[in-house]
């Protein structure tokens, strides 16, 4: 069975690849006019069949076409890496459970994400913790810098068994696919930032979670959605923004920008949620294929991490003339002292999060130690 999972997975990632992705639509649910899903090329290769070692039967399966709404690129690889999860959960359902892309904001805007699951706007979205600050009170702490992972690996694997653990009541309306945390993040701006006290007064593009970590540096902070920055940079609205690498790559801002400074704290979660009537409507058989192929893709897809797309982004910046800034250990221990009690104060604010936050140090602990340095 592991092997053919593994065959499976390989060749689902292969194809998705090719075809960036694509699928049907709910036939539940009409899309709204405004949004266009994603148009997508056919896979060249038509994918295998799902081990039937499991004894799934889909013959009385109601066929459901998930609309996957996601704030990034079709192009973007987090789309394409959630795209895939997608993709073995299409195969291995013997595609009684196939989906549409709606890509770059097309069926809701980054932060209308879960509001559009719940409502059933969407089915399945791919969620920036970031901008559900007020929905997700204990998911949002994980934005924070304090808990330090030795890599992106340790913070996918943490973050993931965390949620899986503690089951948070704010998502029990939803059935959670998966969830991690990455890191690789930067400031990319106009100005540059060589130590921490060229922080001071720099007007910074942020998610609404990490306001306070921008004024802890001295920092003005600006909140808005990525989709905005570009124009913002370019217009002097702002100076730089806070992004993962990746998604400063995804969105051109090396195009605006001269300096990229990379930031050792920056932590980022997501999850992947799926309307829970949805999944209610679904087989047994179906359920159970749904959750062995996302955990399946999951370990294929997500766990690897994301390390490895960062020098090619920071090769691509450097060819556009943008300067790669890395700090010195002085100053990445000046930023600890200055975000250090940030997340804690925060936990101490929110119901359970004390309890919540202790748990996150201890799976931290245990997945650097699994997980080595690159």
């Amino acid at each position: 069975m592991k092997k053919t999972l593994c065959i499976v997975l390989a060749l689902v990632m292969m194809f998705a690849l090719l075809a960036a992705c694509g699928g049907g639509g709910n036939t539940a649910a009409t899309p709204p006019p405004a949004a266009a899903p994603t148009q997508t090329i056919a896979p060249a290769t038509p994918p295998p069949p799902p081990p039937e070692a499991e004894g799934w039967d889909f013959s009385n399966a109601t066929k459901v076409n998930l609309q996957f709404a996601i704030y990034l690129p079709e192009f973007d690889p987090t789309t394409i890496y959630a795209c895939n999860v997608l993709e073995a959960i299409k195969e291995f359902t013997e595609g009684t459970v196939d989906y549409t892309l709606y890509a770059s904001s097309t069926l809701c805007a980054a932060d209308e994400q879960v509001d559009a699951v719940r409502s059933g706007l969407g089915d399945v979205a791919f969620c920036s913790a970031a901008y559900h600050a007020g929905l997700l009170p204990l998911t949002y702490m994980l934005e924070y810098p304090g808990v330090r992972y030795a890599n992106d690996r340790a913070a996918a694997h943490a973050i993931s068994e965390w949620h899986s653990t503690l089951k948070l009541a704010e998502l029990s309306e939803f059935h959670l696919l998966f969830a991690y945390g990455q890191g690789n993040g930067c400031f990319i701006t106009t100005t540059p930032l060589r130590t921490v006290e060229d922080f001071t007064g720099v007007q910074m593009r942020t998610s609404a979670a990490l306001i306070p970590v921008m004024e802890a540096y001295g920092m003005i902070p600006t909140a808005m959605t990525m989709g905005e920055v570009y124009e913002a940079l370019r217009t002097g609205v702002v100076q730089g923004a806070t992004a993962m690498v990746a998604a400063a790559h995804t969105f051109k801002l090396f195009e605006v920008t001269q300096y990229c400074t990379l930031d050792p704290y920056y932590m980022s979660s997501y999850i992947m949620i799926l309307n829970k009537g949805v999944w209610d409507s679904l087989t047994p058989d179906q359920q159970e294929a749904v959750t062995v192929a996302t955990e399946g893709a999951w370990t294929e897809y997500i766990a690897p991490g994301r390390q490895a797309e960062v020098e090619p982004c920071l090769a691509d910046f450097a060819a556009a003339g943008v300067e790669a800034i890395r700090f010195d250990d002085e100053n990445i221990k000046k930023m600890g002292e200055l975000n250090a009690p940030l997340q804690s104060n925060y936990a101490a604010s929110v119901q359970g999060g004390t309890q919540a936050l202790a748990l996150l140090v201890e799976l931290a602990a245990k997945w650097n130690g699994i997980m080595p340095v690159y």
